[in-house]
């Protein structure tokens, strides 16, 4: 036998043991992700029904009182540091340039039908005790608290909450019930188009903001 014949073979055979591997990489993966927040209103829409135009005042605002209370939830995953702040979706349509109140639309004629308030004074329970609410007019820089029982739409203000009561920064929260109610303010009917319907048609945004 021609042992030359045997040399591409031996060749193969050492080229192949010196690109065989004798390590393997171990990877360890996975993302932290932040506690997230759910906000729901439990109690549904403020409906005021139908309102007669004949028992509101003609030369005055007419004050309607909340058909009910409602709660603003904030539910999370783990305990978190969250607020709320309010986004007045009718801008430009309430008769109270105040930065808490509220436009509702306007009648046929372009008047403003009036505008409403969001009242939180009642206290938030958070984590199943009663707690207080934390205030901040930065976006939430600086916290205080506040004797203050309306929610603006300012931008910058936050609504937050703390269970000590001896501090006014918020506190980490699992669980919020925040009851709120509104009060509506009907313009005087003199400066309204009453020959037909006036839908009532407030509309606010509440967002969660993570502090």
């Amino acid at each position: 036998m021609d042992k030359r014949a045997l040399l591409p073979s031996v060749m193969i055979f050492v080229a192949s043991a010196v690109t065989a591997a004798n390590s393997v990489d171990l990877r360890v993966t996975g993302t932290i992700v932040p506690a997230a927040c759910d906000i729901t209103l439990a109690g549904g829409d403020f409906d005021f029904g139908s309102i007669n135009s004949g028992n509101l005042n003609a030369t005055s605002e007419t004050v309607l009182a909340s058909p009910g209370q409602k709660s603003i939830n904030v539910i999370c995953s783990a305990p978190t540091l969250v607020g709320i702040r309010a986004i007045d979706n009718r801008a430009g349509t309430a008769t109270n340039s105040a930065e808490d109140a509220y436009g509702v639309g306007q009648d046929a004629q372009g008047g403003k039908i009036g505008f409403y308030f969001i009242d939180i004074s009642a206290d938030p329970v958070v984590d199943g005790a009663t707690a207080f609410k934390s205030w901040s007019n930065d976006a939430g820089l600086n916290w205080g608290a506040t004797s203050r029982s309306v929610l603006p739409h300012t931008p910058g203000v936050v609504i937050s909450w703390n269970i000590t009561g001896q501090n006014a920064d918020p506190d980490n929260v699992t669980l919020v019930a925040q009851p709120i109610n509104v009060q509506l303010h009907i313009a005087p009917t003199e400066t309204l188009d009453t020959s037909a319907d006036i839908t009532i048609d407030g509309s606010a945004t509440i967002e969660l903001v993570y502090l």
